[in-house]
């Protein structure tokens, strides 16, 4: 349940610069706890998505996405 909540997640925020903006005015703990996930299910989640990747700019994306969560 709460891997398809991160997978959701990192979905939308791959195609939504405004959710990650918003998104970033939580710290992480705060984040995950409104988000309903843990941060090893979120990278669980973001692994089974570059594993699906077929091009380098795919799995760009993803990377991208792994480094702001990171950094919050």
């Amino acid at each position: 349940m709460a891997l398809s909540k991160a997978l959701e997640f990192i979905h939308a925020a791959s195609i939504s610069a405004e959710l990650r903006t918003a998104c970033s005015n939580f710290s992480k703990e705060k984040l995950l706890l409104k988000l309903n996930f843990s941060e090893l299910e979120f990278e669980d989640a973001l692994n089974m998505q570059l594993v699906k990747c077929q091009t380098y700019e795919q799995a760009e994306v993803f990377q991208q996405i792994r480094m702001w969560f990171l950094l919050l």
